[in-house]
């Protein structure tokens, strides 16, 4: 790996070295000469990527990774993570991820025996590693190289039969001890609880820790790697509305860092013909530069974003968008404004994409080729499995070519877009409404009308209460015929087990209070269509009540049981929903096709 691309790549990850350097707390600020799990674990990456050939990059190994440490950094990740000091000789006892098998490495390094006692958290079973001590500091490892799982545990005992352990000095300070017993909570910023716990261990000293630390010594599937890189020609074109459907549209798209330089041109489409071409009208993007600094092949690129203003309503307009020239200008494009006032229209609406998006890409285009005349599309979460790597995110939007450059998309927020615990790229990616709630993150949520429908945007990842109040002012000063709320946990779950009691009980109440007709959900996998539903309990007909949707466009399949709501339901099917508004008799004809075009569930409701 040479040359100006590897130079780029270099820099970007020293870039993310700095950010995660930055990025530690006050009370986890390192003590000491040599350099902290962070600095090692930032310094490791950035000499792979300077280092290491591509190909091993991509397909990196515990014992690659492992043979490239330096001596010191094994040394610091074996023993800086976790610390604590103790007042007498105790066994400490690692309570570890089973799914992690002998990653970390330091527990057989540092002479960890493997014991026969098995601890039950949550539903996830942990071996349990021994070690005796004499009193003083103890410091313990990272978790794994390999990322993922849960973080380990720490009990205590005393090896004197009369001795008592004090712990001090624990290292980071917001872990903390507690006592060893069924239902104690492992971490503290979980409420996972014990489940089983050994004789040998009830009781013990235990020290509490943070779930967050468990990828603190990462070094495998860091790195990521597009298979659709930027170039200086413009991809990713997606419409969305920041503002009024009726009188704006919001365009993005992406380039490489070589053009720095955005533009859309556009014209109303009776105005622009191959015979009689009208004088578009040009307006300048703007232009952030997006850094990925883990997208070791690619890992900067500029996102353009342009907001046409001042259009007619219920008019088509033909575009483009480029650097100005016409080498990078792309072929013309067409959207459809809102509507002024009531007419005729129809959606598409579809539940995760998330996993197997080529085979995602083909149920889109035959929707799209199948349904050309619906307006816009909705998508209730989970566009992307690894919301925060971009290379699931280019996956998406280039087998989305060709139809969310024509039609608007509607996205909600799933939990897949909140990977690392922030939807940084789903938000980089999309400029989309700030009408949303008070202390809510801009375009988390937010609302518009089309033609006789309201449409409201929640996002189920974060507290529903924060969003209630805003929730019952938008549909109370609502005189829309049609009310949808798209959101990603369903309020009634298809998937065995799941339950997402919160939401059927504080946005479900004012569901009923203004008769929401449709609430578009997804996460579950499986398709679901409740009766309609009010006060939590199915009631006789669509005029009375909500009827709840959770579908999946993508691969990944969940079973289902036979919940009493469910009206009609299906296993590994996926689908894509066509809601076609009609005028004349105020009637929504809802339906549901699979990959191939079957109609799999129907359903009219007539106001």
């Amino acid at each position: 790996m040479s040359g100006p691309f590897y130079v780029r790549a270099l820099a970007r990850v020293a870039c993310l070295s700095t950010l995660l350097v930055l990025t530690v707390t006050a009370t986890q600020a390192h003590v000491g000469e040599h350099p902290s799990v962070h600095d090692t674990v930032s310094g490791a990456l950035t000499r792979m990527a300077s280092e290491m050939p591509m190909d091993q990059l991509r397909g990196l190994t515990r014992t690659q990774a492992l043979a490239f440490l330096t001596d010191e950094e094994r040394a610091i990740l074996a023993s800086e993570h976790l610390s604590f000091t103790v007042s007498s000789a105790v066994t400490v006892y690692v309570i570890h991820h089973a799914g992690l098998g002998d990653d970390p490495y330091w527990l057989a390094d540092r002479d960890f025996a493997q014991t026969d006692m098995t601890v039950a958290i949550d539903g996830d079973s942990f071996d349990v590693w021994s070690k005796e001590f004499e009193p003083g500091l103890i410091g313990l490892g990272v978790n794994s190289l390999q990322g993922g799982y849960e973080h380990y545990a720490v009990a205590l005992k005393p090896t004197g039969a009369d001795a008592t352990v004090a712990v001090s000095d624990l290292y980071p300070a917001y872990n903390e001890v507690g006592s060893a017993a069924i239902g104690a909570q492992p971490f503290v910023d979980r409420g996972d609880e014990i489940e089983s716990l050994p004789d040998a261990l009830v009781g013990a000293t235990l020290i509490r820790t943070s779930r967050d630390d468990r990828n603190d010594g990462q070094l495998l599937n860091v790195f990521r790697f597009t298979d659709y890189p930027a170039t200086g020609f413009p991809d990713q074109v997606v419409l969305t509305w920041s503002d009024d459907p009726k009188t704006t549209v919001t365009v993005q798209w992406r380039t490489s860092v070589d053009v720095e330089r955005g533009v859309v041109s556009y014209a109303r489409r009776r105005d622009h013909n191959a015979f009689t071409p009208g004088a578009p009208t040009t307006v300048s993007a703007g232009t952030v530069l997006l850094e990925t600094p883990e997208t070791v092949n690619d890992p900067v690129s500029n996102r353009h974003t342009a907001v046409l203003r001042g259009l007619e309503p219920g008019t088509a307009y033909v575009y483009t968008v480029g650097d100005g020239t016409p080498a990078a200008t792309t072929e013309i494009a067409e959207f459809t404004t809102a509507p002024d006032g009531v007419v005729p229209f129809s959606f598409v609406y579809m539940g995760d994409a998330q996993n197997g998006l080529d085979r995602w890409g083909t149920l889109a285009h035959n929707a799209f080729r199948e349904r050309p005349d619906a307006a816009f599309w909705v998508m209730a979460g989970d566009l992307v499995n690894r919301g925060n790597d971009r290379d699931d995110w280019d996956s998406f939007f280039h087998n989305a070519a060709g139809i969310y450059d024509r039609r608007a998309l509607v996205p909600a927020i799933g939990n897949h877009e909140n990977q690392g615990g922030h939807p940084t790229l789903y938000l980089d990616n999309f400029t989309l409404a700030q009408n949303g709630p008070e202390g809510v993150e801009p375009e988390r949520a937010y609302s518009f009308t089309y033609s006789n429908a309201l449409f409201v945007i929640l996002d189920s990842n974060i507290d529903p209460a924060g969003q209630t109040e805003w929730l019952d002012a938008r549909l109370a000063e609502s005189d829309a015929t049609w009310k949808f709320m798209v959101y990603h946990h369903p309020a009634y779950s298809s998937k065995p087990n799941r339950d997402n009691r919160s939401l059927r009980t504080l946005w479900g109440a004012i569901f009923d209070k203004y008769h929401v007709d449709m609430a578009l959900q997804g996460h579950d996998h499986a398709y679901l269509r409740t009766h309609p539903m009010k006060g939590g309990e199915a009631v006789e007909t669509p005029a009375e009540g909500t009827v709840y949707i959770v579908s999946v466009s993508g691969t990944k399949m969940y079973d289902q049981d036979d919940p009493d709501y469910e009206a009609f339901g299906m296993t590994n099917t996926a689908t894509y929903q066509v809601l076609d508004i009609r005028i004349s008799g105020n009637q929504m004809v809802y339906r549901a096709y699979d990959t191939d075009g079957d109609l799999r569930d129907e359903l009219v409701i007539e106001k």
